[in-house]
């Protein structure tokens, strides 16, 4: 017997507790005498959230095992009547060894010998000091066959499990909230299988996981309970972190993109007939050998999770029904294992780097040769495709004393070089000056480690500088968004560059003309440095032999006029990073390149290169995709079409203003069409009303956005270029996540909005006319805040 969690009965009552225990004075003893103090607590029907915490669990010599757990309400309230509840939808129990990891599919002796001899190696090469990373195996298995809806690659598999038929009958009130649940059968009693180890091994590290909901209607954000219990038989002890297997946090892995939010059921990750949640509990089942019998796919957690994200996933799930993940779309970069195994986010976040079967080739399989003889040996051991781990001998997969990242060393390696170069590389803008007059501008940068000619380095691949004037000015110059773009790497006439103290670059633009920009005291000063780099070392080198580009944005921004700019910060961008890692870029400029129309060679590119973009929330995005944009893309150099060019399938849900196109893109109400080439929808993993995921507090209070410019598009019939309707700035926000507005429309334009109105004579609305933020700004009575919850 063990009691590792000792919980004192007595609790410490607020104020109302003790109100109601004078009430009824909290005696059982004879009338006139005091009794013993009771025990508060309440009904399970009366309470209204629930939290269960596992206290003590017993594994007696025939290996039966008892758990007992302590039901509360979310303010520690004993909840009692769980035994006797009618109808008791959900209650139970898994237990799970930490153990060797065990393969996923079961083959013979005489197969598993020819692929040891066909993948053989000599002793050399074999040596390792690092042993497989732990992993769970469950006492509670199964053989499954296929259904009849089974695939090609249907077999017979080894699915782990839990208890969770006996419900009520293995459970005793212990009293005051205090339960014990005593599994139905013995470890030694459930099935045994062939080439499956779940022997009774007390001295290693096991897990009791607990689910819990007592109706079917019960809230599930308030009285669905998943918990885990680590703790070691042969001491009676809880484990220690280094004792366990946590390797990720779901607060920084699955939730930096996904809702943990119970309560909306639009993104929660919630599966199994909506009683599971808890990441923890999943690997108790989602085991190394664990599959699916009609599709052949390993239930692995690893594999399941890799193979999702990268959209190559199907498994016949809860109910038998097919789910197919083809369509998801994971907004980073698989290759970077740090975005979700963060180091020393968890106490095994370090064991991605030791390989296992599963997970190598959850990514790895578009490298299989023809001839592979189906083991994992077989392919990772192939010097020609794996070279560069080979080049390290056995540690360039696994960790030892020579490489302690093992292959972590490749995964990590574009992550790694981005870091030290962005450290070794800063660049910042110290000053800028503007003659109107003389029609130049001189800018100031530092460069760290730079003391020639940008254009004499062999590792510097691109260097920009880049001009943006005021986003919505009344009347937009010819080259749409008030921006400029200067190649500091090009011989060009107007460009001139001196390197004038140590690491300090000065760039005279000439032939400027200021007009461009409009308000000159909006204007902004960018700058973006692009590397050559070797990710085997981290160093910048050649370009010539370089194997990976890092992109370096300045530290900071200027106006034209050298002052440093001040606007107002309105979305967060290490929101946007924090899904979008820093392959991102690769994607927009793949995005901006459809068919030619934005490389850097082109005409279009020549100016409005998205190849310089240096941040999403810095303003850059913004200068070309302005509420004009949609008129320009029809447009030659210099030259301004106008609204009546606008093409019919530029609706406000496929308009390329910033703002309206994020949204869109992220409420997955934007179109695709376009360029000839319709792009596939994305999935956005959040809640589309959950404005808190991109934007901090204080960054909605919509102040000034009604002083802009309004948004034409095409028309919602439009079938010719130029059937355009107008939409007032803050209706065209709304509108780009509200596609029903019958309502909101109405309530608008009686405070100003203007919604598809015909604008072939020009624009209706007028700066300032829309009156939305009195009521609906951050921290108003109907604030975005408050109707956005």
């Amino acid at each position: 017997m063990m009691n590792t969690n000792n919980r004192s009965q007595w609790k410490i009552f607020t104020p109302i507790v003790v109100a109601v225990c004078l009430m009824t004075a909290c005696s059982d003893g004879e009338e006139g005498k005091e009794g013993p103090p009771g025990i508060v607590s309440i009904s399970i029907e009366q309470a209204d959230t629930l939290k269960a915490t596992i206290e003590k669990v017993a594994i007696d010599a025939q290996t039966q095992v008892q758990v007992d757990f302590f039901l509360s309400n979310a303010n520690g309230i004993a909840v009692t009547g769980l035994e006797n509840l009618k109808e008791l939808d959900t209650l139970g129990l898994g237990i799970a060894k930490l153990a060797p990891p065990q393969a996923h599919y079961h083959i013979t002796q005489a197969t598993a010998d020819a692929a040891a001899q066909n993948s053989a190696v000599t002793t050399s090469e074999t040596a390792s000091t690092t042993d497989a990373a732990l992993q769970w195996t469950s006492y509670i298995n199964n053989q499954v066959e296929p259904a009849t809806n089974a695939q090609a690659n249907a077999v017979t598999q080894f699915q782990a499990g839990i208890e969770s038929s006996c419900k009520a009958a293995c459970l005793t009130s212990l009293g005051a909230g205090l339960y014990r649940y005593t599994f139905s059968k013995t470890l030694t009693a459930y099935p045994q299988f062939a080439g499956l180890d779940t022997q009774y091994t007390p001295e290693l590290t096991h897990r009791i996981y607990l689910e819990l909901k007592p109706l079917a209607n019960s809230p599930i954000d308030t009285q669905l309970i998943n918990s885990v219990y680590d703790f070691v038989p042969a001491t009676g002890q809880t484990v220690a972190a280094d004792m366990g297997r946590k390797v990720i946090a779901p607060e920084q892995a699955c939730f930096r993109c996904h809702n943990a939010d119970l309560a909306n059921a639009d993104t929660r990750l919630l599966m199994h007939g909506s009683k599971r949640f808890a990441f923890e509990g999943c690997v108790v089942c989602h085991t190394t050998y664990s599959g699916d019998p009609e599709t052949g796919n390993s239930l692995d957690m690893a594999t399941l999770t890799h193979q999702i994200h990268q959209a190559k996933y199907q498994i016949v799930g809860h109910k038998g029904l097919l789910y197919d993940f083809s369509n998801v779309t994971f907004p980073g970069d698989m290759k970077q294992c740090q975005q979700c195994h963060i180091a020393d986010a968890a106490a095994q976040s370090s064991n991605y780097n030791i390989p296992s079967k599963t997970a190598c080739l959850d990514c790895h399989k578009a490298q299989i040769p023809a001839d592979w003889n189906s083991t994992v040996a077989g392919l990772f051991h192939n010097r020609e495709i794996f070279a560069k781990p080979w080049a390290l001998s056995c540690s360039g997969c696994h960790p030892d004393s020579n490489n302690p990242q093992g292959v972590g060393l490749f995964h990590n390696a574009a992550v790694n070089t981005a870091a030290k170069l962005a450290s070794d590389y800063q660049v910042k803008l110290l000053s800028s000056q503007l003659s109107v007059e003389a029609q130049t501008l001189i800018v100031t940068l530092q460069v760290q480690q730079l003391e020639q000619l940008p254009a004499t380095q062999a590792m510097i691949k691109s260097f920009w500088l880049i001009a943006a004037g005021e986003t919505n000015h009344a009347n937009m110059p010819v080259n749409n968004g008030q921006r400029k773009v200067w190649d500091l790497l090009a011989n060009t006439s107007d460009v001139a560059l001196n390197i004038t103290a140590p690491n300090q670059l000065t760039v005279t633009i000439s032939n400027l003309s200021t007009t461009d920009f409009g308000d000159l005291s909006q204007s902004k000063l960018y700058s973006k440095l692009v590397l050559c780099a070797d990710k085997n070392t981290g160093f910048a080198i050649d370009c010539n032999i370089a194997n990976h580009n890092v992109s370096l944005s300045a530290l900071n921004t200027l106006t034209l006029q050298g002052q440093t700019v001040t606007e107002k910060v309105k979305v967060d961008e290490q929101a946007c990073r924090q899904c979008h890692d820093q392959g991102l870029e690769d994607r927009v400029l793949s995005a901006h390149q459809m068919r030619g129309i934005f490389e850097p060679t082109s005409s279009c590119g020549t100016c409005h290169a998205p190849q310089t973009a240096t941040a999403l929330t810095d303003g850059q995005c913004q200068s070309c995709h302005s509420n004009d944009a949609i008129m320009y893309l029809n447009a030659g150099i210099m030259h301004t079409p106008g609204a009546d060019q606008i093409k019919p399938y530029r609706t406000i849900n496929n308009t390329l203003s910033y703002r309206e196109l994020v949204h869109s893109l992220h409420a997955e109400t934007r179109t695709v069409v376009g360029f000839d080439n319709p792009r596939p929808e994305l999935t956005y993993p959040n809640a589309k009303n959950n404005c808190s995921v991109c934007h901090s507090a204080g960054q909605l209070d919509l102040a000034g956005l009604s002083a802009e410019q309004s948004l034409l598009v095409a028309a919602p019939d439009a079938v010719n270029n130029g059937q355009i309707a107008e939409y007032s700035p803050t209706l065209a926000t709304c509108a780009a996540c509200h596609t029903q507005t019958d309502s909101l429309v109405v309530h608008a334009r009686g405070f100003g909005g203007v919604y598809q109105s015909d604008a072939s004579g020009g624009r209706i609305y007028q700066a300032g006319q829309e009156s939305c933020a009195i009521c609906h700004a951050e921290g108003r009575s109907s604030g975005i805040d408050k109707v956005h919850q």
